[in-house]
């Protein structure tokens, strides 16, 4: 009894051996017939399977080649070699990733993404892409461009703006949105939407417009009804506060300005979009080069620096310093000019060096003007001991 107990045993661990080492072409199989069934879950985890067992026999085969290099044993190496090129990759065919594709497609979205991703990592046919197509014409101008870009079916992506495509506004209008169709917007300029499974193609929609945006105080006049030639009034602006100045108002795509105290511009073509410009220096960060500014020794020459910050929207140009010390700290050195600080960047400022030849509590002021002669300034506290 004891030994027909010890036979089934082994009988049912050898069946079991032999389902477990189920060889690379029945996985393949197994897969084709799940691809074919249209299910995209069963197919996938057949294929997962499938990679892994041809690793497994690439790398059983390449072991045995370097243990035959070893020995010395050239026929064995030969025949390791040969297992070792006759392991097939098993690539998922293009007819293969269209009926994945077609049953991805019918999956419940969470399914959908996840399996998507993963066609995307392992089939070479699967790169959905989003194109945007943007075209315009008339009597004396025509134009046509579209670019590509391959997408993450399901993650988020955001469409251009008319930042991004710098079409001029005179000769298209206005981009109002992008459309699945080349006559009504289907979203907004510079929406975030999902990305798609398949490929899809955007056409740019074009409006007859005259906007006038201001990031700075979050305003925004849209004319619509207007005409090439018609006048159209201004908005008047209010400063944040007294660090901005008001430098007019511009339409990037044309290059097109008005000037801060316009009230009216004429519309040429078939539209413009103007942005407001503002002025804006921050002045702060004073540092005494080896010395703590609330500490520096008396009589002894100090090199300092500070720091420009342009908070506004418009790139400030020829940057005049002036540095003016209080009674009893004198500035050697500081009067000079750099070439300017681009909106949103901070520039570092060397070359200031004060004394004080009594120590005390003084008081560094510094200026900075632009080229149109619009100024900002700082007062910096320094301790001398």
């Amino acid at each position: 009894m004891k030994r027909k107990s010890t036979t089934a045993l082994a009988v049912l661990l050898i069946a079991s051996m032999t389902l477990a080492a189920a060889d690379a072409s029945e996985l393949y199989q197994s897969f084709s017939d799940a691809v074919n069934a249209g299910n995209a879950g069963e197919a996938i985890g057949y294929y997962t399977d499938l990679m892994d067992q041809v690793s497994k026999d690439y790398r059983k085969a390449q072991r045995r080649y370097e243990k035959a290099v070893e020995a010395g044993n050239a026929a064995k190496a030969r025949e390791a070699w040969a297992d070792m090129r006759a392991v097939s990759s098993y690539p998922i065919t293009e007819e293969q990733t269209d009926a994945l594709v077609s049953a991805i497609l019918a999956e419940d979205p969470e399914s959908m993404e996840r399996d998507a991703a993963w066609l995307m990592e392992n089939s070479g046919y699967y790169h959905p892409m989003i194109s945007y197509k943007w075209s315009s014409s008339g009597d004396s101008y025509s134009f046509s461009y579209s670019s590509s870009q391959t997408v993450t079916p399901g993650e988020d992506i955001t469409l251009p703006d008319s930042d991004s495509i710098r079409v001029s506004t005179s000769a298209a209008g206005v981009l109002t949105g992008w459309g699945v169709t080349p006559d009504e917007a289907t979203y907004r300029p510079g929406e975030v939407i999902k990305a798609p499974y398949t490929d899809q193609t955007l056409y740019a929609i074009w409006s007859t417009q005259v906007v006038f945006t201001d990031d700075v105080t979050g305003t925004e006049s849209i004319i619509t009804d207007v005409a090439s030639g018609d006048s159209v009034a201004v908005p008047a602006l209010q400063e944040p506060d007294s660090s901005f100045v008001f430098a007019g108002w511009v339409d990037r795509s044309t290059g097109d300005y008005i000037a801060p105290d316009e009230t009216e511009v004429t519309l040429e073509g078939n539209g413009a979009a103007y942005e407001a410009l503002w002025k804006n220096a921050e002045l702060s960060d004073l540092k005494a080069r080896h010395y703590d500014a609330a500490s520096i020794p008396v009589n002894t020459q100090a090199d300092l620096s500070f720091t420009i910050t342009n908070n506004g929207t418009e790139d400030l140009r020829n940057v005049g310093i002036t540095a003016e010390g209080s009674d009893g700290l004198a500035v050697l050195s500081g009067n000079g000019t750099i070439r300017g600080v681009e909106t949103g960047d901070s520039v570092t400022v060397r070359g200031v060096r004060v004394v004080a030849t009594a120590p005390g509590d003084y008081m560094l002021h510094i200026t900075a003007a632009d080229r149109d002669g619009d100024s900002w300034s700082a007062d910096f506290p320094l301790s001398v001991v």
